[in-house]
């Protein structure tokens, strides 16, 4: 099994609400006909709030990534069908294949459709050039994934995506793709409660240039659906 994610910009001649029911009533029942299973839906459908309450979670070209669609497929030769199918409901697709790991794991009883409780904030960058491939793992999954737990203690779960290859074209040159996850909105929005220690902030400073290409990456914030 392999798993792909795919990041979407939603038709300028539709609303939000009508790109988040077009992906959730009609684009999953397509990829799971055509053998996708354990489909997250990330729809950036709350980011006005986001402006309002917390506009520094917004980071880079966020406007851009109206959803993100990852899936587990048994062939990445057979993707042909399911990327046509995401873009029929896009105007743009971008898409990875991916090695995930879940550092901090949850059980996703809302399976089936129901929004899961919360936010999720969706981030993606790629390697700083002057950081070989061994250091950039190294300081990512191994110094930085560890201290975020003291970042971010109220935080839900975390699943990291390391990139392993571009699947389309023209596709930004990404090499981390996390989701981390708030139970409430206010968890994420108030930085007495998103941040952790002022230690532990200055920690996650000092780590990022190891890890985090900072002029390409983005981080907004996105409403979950899980379809197993």
């Amino acid at each position: 099994m392999e798993k792909s994610i795919y990041f979407l910009q939603k038709p300028a001649t539709i609303s939000v609400e009508a790109f988040r029911h077009s992906l959730l009533n009609m684009l999953v029942p397509r990829l799971q006909l055509l053998g996708a299973s354990q489909l997250t839906i990330n729809v950036a459908d709350i980011n006005p709030n986001i402006q309002e309450q917390a506009p520094s979670r917004l980071i880079g070209p966020w406007q851009a990534l109206s959803a993100a669609v990852s899936f587990w497929h048994e062939c990445l030769d057979q993707r042909a069908p399911l990327e046509s199918s995401l873009r029929d409901v896009s105007d743009s697709l971008s898409g990875y294949l991916v090695t995930e790991s879940v550092p901090q794991a949850f059980d996703p009883v809302w399976e089936g459709g129901q929004r899961r409780p919360g936010v999720t904030q969706f981030g993606a960058n790629g390697k700083p050039h002057d950081i070989s491939d061994e250091m950039f793992y190294h300081n990512w999954q191994v110094l930085h994934s560890t201290s975020s737990f003291d970042l971010h203690p109220l935080r839900w779960s975390y699943v990291r995506n390391a990139v392993a290859r571009a699947l389309t074209e023209d596709a930004p040159t990404y090499r981390a793709i996390v989701c981390e996850h708030f139970r409430e909105l206010a968890d994420f929005t108030d930085d007495q409660r998103y941040f952790g220690t002022e230690e532990a902030l200055l920690a996650m400073l000092k780590e990022l240039p190891g890890f985090c290409d900072v002029n390409n990456m983005v981080s907004l914030a996105m409403s979950e659906y899980y379809f197993r």
